[in-house]
């Protein structure tokens, strides 16, 4: 049984931790400062995939790291 519904515009304080973690961790990866255009887009990304219910941080850093390579790093490289 689940201890909350999985769809929720809530985030508790512990989703919150969750997320700052990876969010971390990403902008640590690729060297993305935290207050950037790029760094906000990776912070809607990850409470994007939390809400559809993707929570565990292995799977979002994952699944951010991917887009990032894929569309994001593309992207940058094209506006320069």
């Amino acid at each position: 049984m689940l201890d909350r519904p999985i769809r929720t515009d809530a985030l508790y304080p512990n989703d919150l931790a969750t997320l700052r973690t990876v969010f971390d961790a990403i902008c640590q990866e690729f060297a993305i400062l935290p207050e950037t255009a790029a760094a906000q887009s990776i912070a809607s990304e990850l409470i994007r995939l939390f809400q559809t219910g993707m929570m565990e941080s292995a799977m979002l850093m994952i699944a951010v790291r991917a887009r990032w390579q894929r569309d994001w790093k593309t992207e940058a490289s094209n506006a320069a």
